[in-house]
């Protein structure tokens, strides 16, 4: 990977024109060196108004610990998808990331601060490199890109990508500066947390239910929950769950709160297909958002732009469109 050496000039408070140069570096990825450096960035980075311009914190915690541990993936291998562009003195510029190097998903992150120098095309090239992925026998790469982010678009268009028709990541968010009436459960049902009774067995049982995987090649095990239980944001006593009548868990949504920000962030939150329309995912959402609103959270996100999430007091935030592009396959 080439450093590269930008001169340019820059508008400052004082309205002076400035000359300078600046050298950019790439960093291979060390977890140990980089993990909370990244996290760190994350909350830098956050913007409370307008779009949201990269991750937020649950997002790298919960691709780092748990989806890395259920594709089977070491932490070499991984580490291996995602790049660091730096400034001399060691402040993040840009990175590459992923949520699931096998479907070829990659995220460009930037810092606000450096938007006029970051080497777009570089990114480009280490996600193609590191990161292109082979489905259903074509070898991919599926950048995700911020509907509006209009240098982005233009890369990836002169680069060959194209738009995947109705294929969006919605983020929507809930203020919490207003009180919520929160729902009663079903007789027989009651909310408890992982911090009360962190039966991890019959947590990722729950997961893989509400998520479909439940018995099959690709179910989740309980080795990934303790991968992310690791994860150094994570708090049990935000992780909270509904238990049935037979002491199953039924409903679950884990809640991640960014102290630095004051949001919290949905991720994952799921139902077991057999205990739907009891109105259990709105209480277990509901305690969640009380939870994090009492730590001092002004508001909360999910992941996610379904009609439920709409129906309990979100609204869309903004999207991102999966853009594509299919590579010879040497």
């Amino acid at each position: 990977m080439v450093n590269t050496t930008f001169y340019g000039t820059v508008t400052l408070k004082t309205t002076y024109l400035v000359f300078w140069c600046m050298k950019i570096l790439f960093k291979e990825y060390n977890h140990d060196d980089d993990f909370l450096r990244i996290r760190d960035f994350l909350q830098l980075t956050y913007r409370d108004e307008g779009y949201l311009l990269n991750w937020t914190i649950e997002r790298w915690n919960y691709s780092a610990y748990f989806i890395r541990d259920m594709f089977e993936l070491s932490l070499e291998e991984w580490s291996k998808t995602i790049g660091i562009w730096e400034a001399q003195d060691g402040e993040i510029v840009s990175l590459v990331v992923n949520e699931a190097m096998n479907r070829g998903e990659t995220f460009f992150l930037v810092n606000p601060k450096y938007l006029d120098i970051v080497d777009y095309l570089e990114m480009f090239e280490f996600a193609e490199e590191n990161v292109k992925a082979e489905i259903d026998g074509k070898i991919l790469l599926r950048p995700r890109i911020r509907n509006g982010d209009t240098i982005l678009e233009k890369i990836a268009k002169e680069r060959g990508y194209s738009i995947i028709a109705d294929a969006k990541e919605t983020t929507s968010e809930i203020s919490l500066n207003q009180d919520f009436l929160y729902p009663k459960l079903p007789e027989g049902y009651k909310i408890m947390t992982m911090a009360e009774n962190n039966d991890i067995i019959k947590r990722t049982k729950a997961f893989a239910k509400a998520f479909g995987n439940w018995g099959t090649e690709h179910e989740v095990q309980p080795h990934s929950y303790e991968a992310l239980q690791k994860a150094p944001d994570y708090n049990k006593e935000l992780d909270i769950y509904i238990v049935a009548p037979d002491s199953e868990i039924v409903s679950f949504c884990l809640v991640w709160f960014d102290e630095k920000n004051k949001i919290g962030v949905l991720e994952p939150v799921g139902t077991d297909p057999g205990h739907r329309r009891k109105g259990l995912a709105k209480a277990a959402n509901y305690e969640a958002i009380k939870r994090v609103k009492q730590k001092g959270a002004r508001k909360v996100y999910v992941g996610d732009g379904q009609q439920f999430y709409l129906s309990i007091g979100f609204k869309h935030k903004q999207y991102s469109r999966v853009w594509e592009k299919v590579f010879e396959n040497n």
